[in-house]
């Protein structure tokens, strides 16, 4: 475990490494540093002499069993949270940069662990005197991240209430409050106000937040602190990790020990293939319907090989996973256009399917098989075909060395042989249920499962290999969870479909 310092530039490595080494003794962490840019080879080399020479301590008994550590990383947020949740890392350190402010902004707003965005105008403080809490509101959480972090308590508050008072007030003005200044913007200056009549030269004010500082509402206030404070050095800490995130980091971890993580322009070139994938064509509705057309024979002549073959030529995996690529990537458009090319596709393969046993019933009296009638019972277990075809699909898709065309052959395997029973026996006039299953409506429910389990495996996947929403988006959260939960109904009811359908 240890405290991490991300560094940019000489001078944010000079300013954070006091910082940097009180930290990590006083957490009795090891301590390290991320630099930022995989360029910066002369900074690597930097930091790596100046992390030697900072050991003492606790710092320095935490490196006798594991040496500090100095890498390069990516100047990307994704990049960044993989190595901290590989170095299991449990605090991030950064030092104010204004050429580089929206990155480091958004990497505090979205970093899975507690993290550290400090303005330094010295080292840190040595006695409690010289170390402020924001407001009597926070006293409590300053106190503990003081103590956690420099191993003292603040003995002063930078105001009283004030901090309180604008959370009361961050709604929008009433038409009567109009002509009154902004909230917002006098708690600024007030601030600013404050941190130049009572703060000294190596003081140091506290600023906490919780998971996520974006949607607080003195953040702003802090900013205006962090980037304007002439005396103090100002640290604003995200003091706590919600499950999410930790979930988040947990399953970014697990993927990058599974395979190494996409790098950007490999992200972008997939991304770009699924969108253009799932647009509606013909030759999509061609290919499907054909697919469909030879899947129905192979039902009616039970031939495995010829339902095989009509696999192979199925191309329902790219819309399907297009639409999962939406749930991950929070693309609405996209996800309109992939349901629109599933919903073609299936009605292609449908009525391709009827037409043909319209035909068949010409020349041959209808028989429905023992392969028509294995996609008319569904059941608990053919969760598992989708969910397990479509996130093995998807990670053959994401992998350059791996043939993506079998994993969507699984894909069309849950797919199109019951759509074309469906269409079969509904050509048939094949309706009523029996002691082997459901008709027509079987295959159909059967296939709406398998659509669901296959985007949500396929999201899962494409998450976890970096092609991931920003956080807090939202409708792809609601989308993804209302999926799931309509899933669950799903398969609640199949539990119990023998029993009152029998």
């Amino acid at each position: 475990m240890s405290v991490t310092l991300l560094v940019g530039s000489q001078k944010q490595l000079a300013d954070g490494l006091p910082w940097l080494r009180q930290f990590a003794e006083s957490m009795k962490l090891r301590a390290d540093i991320l630099v930022l840019g995989l360029d910066h080879r002369t900074l690597e080399l930097r930091s790596q002499k100046e992390l030697e020479s900072i050991g003492a301590g606790s710092a320095k008994q935490a490196t006798e069993k594991s040496p500090n550590r100095v890498e390069r990383v990516e100047a990307d947020v994704e990049a960044i949270s993989l190595q901290l949740a590989k170095w299991d890392s449990r605090l991030l350190l950064m030092v104010d940069d204004v050429d580089d402010d929206r990155f480091q902004a958004t990497l505090f707003d979205r970093c899975a662990i507690k993290s550290v965005w400090l303005s330094s105008k010295g080292t840190p403080p040595e006695s409690s005197h010289h170390v402020f809490s924001i407001d009597d509101s926070s006293d409590k959480v300053t106190r503990w991240i003081s103590r956690r972090l420099l191993g003292m308590d603040p003995g002063l508050h930078l105001d009283h209430e004030w901090l309180t008072e604008l959370a009361k007030r961050s709604e929008p003005p009433s038409d009567s409050e109009s002509e009154h200044p902004d909230p917002i913007d006098a708690a600024i200056e007030k601030a600013l106000s404050l941190e130049r009549q009572r703060c000294d030269p190596g003081d140091l004010v506290w600023v906490p937040f919780g998971s996520k500082p974006s949607s607080e509402p003195h953040y702003k206030v802090a900013r205006a602190l962090l980037g304007q404070s002439t005396q103090a050095s100002v640290a604003l800490v995200s003091q706590k990790e919600s499950w999410n995130q930790s979930l988040s980091a947990s399953v970014r971890y697990w993927a990058g020990h599974v395979a190494e993580p996409m790098d950007r322009e490999a992200r972008l070139e997939l991304a770009r293939s699924l969108e253009e994938g799932s647009e509606p064509s013909l030759e999509f509705l061609g290919l499907i319907s054909a697919a469909a057309m030879l899947a129905a024979f192979g039902l009616l002549q039970n031939s495995a090989a010829v339902i095989i073959g009509a696999m192979l030529i199925a191309p329902l995996m790219t819309p399907i996973m297009g639409a999962g690529l939406s749930l991950a990537h929070g693309n609405r458009p996209l996800f309109r256009r992939s349901l629109l090319s599933i919903g073609i596709g299936f009605a292609g393969a449908f009525g391709s399917s009827f037409l043909f046993g319209l035909l068949v019933r010409l020349v041959h009296h209808p028989v429905v098989t023992d392969e028509m009638w294995g996609r008319c019972n569904p059941s608990p277990l053919d969760f598992c075909v989708g969910l397990v075809g479509g996130m093995a699909a998807s990670y053959a898709r994401t992998r350059s060395h791996l043939s993506s065309a079998l994993a969507g052959a699984a894909i069309a395997a849950a797919l199109v042989p019951p759509i074309s029973t469906a269409g079969l026996q509904a050509s048939f006039n094949v309706w009523e249920s029996t002691e082997r299953g459901w008709p027509v409506f079987g295959p159909l429910i059967l296939v709406c499962v398998n659509v669901l389990t296959i985007m949500i495996g396929t999201s899962f996947v494409l998450y976890a290999r970096g092609l991931r929403v920003e956080s807090g988006h939202k409708w792809a959260t609601r989308m993804t969870v209302s999926l799931v939960t309509l899933l669950m109904l799903v398969l609640v009811w199949m539990m119990h479909l023998e029993k009152w359908l029998f």
